[in-house]
């Protein structure tokens, strides 16, 4: 497959100029991550700008006491958007990267990605949405941090991942990661809520009893 079959995800492709188009065809460096693959942040500068063509990653900070929280998602068809914003501000590059499938992403070098928001309207256009999407989304998640209590947070991560039968596949210590809180404070309060017969708990999932409203 040529490197435009990859990117055909990827919308703004069509709209850019053809030279612009050639040139990011030939910068960009095709890799292919198996699921379960980790980068560790090591705090350097970014070495490239993902463009996810197959599978989705999760990103996420480790702190100094060792825990761990999900940042944020890229899924198929989007732009690692800390990578951009590191590449633009000079920044040094502080998150790690897991694979949740087998991924294939389209790593676009600093200076191609430098040139072509320089030169480009298609594809500055896209970065800058891409920029638009994920802040807004980060205020929301600021919003529901801030506002609502821990197990209001629980019950919205619990409905949104429940399947047609109220079950959800998970652990408590991958609740605590996605919601940035602790093992602990999760346990406590599934626990509360099990006993007020929201859910009922079993090894490796949890079923609601009551659809959240």
């Amino acid at each position: 497959m040529d490197k435009k079959g990859y990117l055909k995800e990827f919308t703004f492709i069509e709209g850019m100029d053809p030279k612009n188009r050639n040139y990011l065809m030939d910068a960009l460096i095709i890799k292919r991550l198996p699921k379960g693959f980790v980068m560790v942040g090591d705090q350097g500068n970014c070495k490239g700008i993902p463009l996810v063509t197959k599978g989705n990653l999760r990103l996420f900070k480790i702190s100094e006491n060792g825990r761990e929280m999900t940042v944020y998602r890229v899924a198929e068809g989007e732009l690692c958007v800390l990578a951009a914003v590191c590449v633009l501000g000079g920044l040094e590059y502080q998150y790690s990267v897991e694979a949740e499938k087998d991924c294939v992403i389209a790593d676009i070098p600093p200076e191609a990605f430098i040139y072509l928001l320089e030169k480009d309207n298609s594809f500055k256009t896209y970065v800058f949405r891409t920029l638009a999407d994920k802040l807004i989304s980060s205020l929301n998640t600021m919003e529901m941090i801030t506002f609502k209590s821990i197990e209001e947070r629980i019950i919205d991560y619990l409905d949104t991942h429940a399947d047609n039968q109220g079950k959800i596949v998970t652990t408590h210590e991958k609740i605590a990661i996605e919601l940035g809180s602790s093992r602990e404070v999760i346990s406590r309060q599934l626990k509360k809520m099990a006993d007020e017969g929201l859910l009922t708990q079993k090894r490796g999932s949890i079923i609601l009893n009551k659809k959240p409203q």
